[in-house]
């Protein structure tokens, strides 16, 4: 019985460890979206921020990107923020290009550190969130 127990210790400890870098991510996250984000699709993510009403369309509610059932669309939530990797076919993108902004800024290691952390921030906001 003592064996079992310092045999399952290990496995709560990585996924203690894991719980607390996704916690991590999303405070960082949460930080960034504040600043990036907030102005369009407001604190509360739903797509009402300070500069949304001039915008041509409406920023999406993103507390409802994931479908009840579903797993969340990480990447294509990634692939959106980054909007460097995005093909538009018809048109422009309506939102800016995160990537390019956050590469010149911060430089391409930590470019993708933030947008990870935003996505992240994202994910844990979900309505429809099922369980892990």
């Amino acid at each position: 019985m003592a064996a079992m127990v310092v045999w399952a210790l290990p496995a709560q400890s990585v996924l203690a460890q894991k719980a607390i870098e996704k916690s991590g991510y999303e405070t960082k996250g949460k930080k960034l979206f504040t600043q990036y984000c907030a102005s369009c699709h407001g604190m509360d993510a739903k797509g009402q921020g300070t500069v949304a009403i001039t915008l041509k369309a409406g920023p999406p509610d993103l507390t409802l990107l994931q479908a009840a059932g579903e797993k969340f669309p990480f990447y294509a939530v990634q692939t959106k923020i980054d909007g460097e990797k995005a093909a538009t076919a018809h048109g422009t993108n309506r939102m800016p290009v995160w990537g390019t902004v956050l590469r010149r800024t911060r430089g391409e290691l930590q470019k993708e550190s933030e947008i990870y952390s935003l996505v992240r921030y994202i994910e844990s906001i979900q309505v429809n969130r099922t369980s892990p």
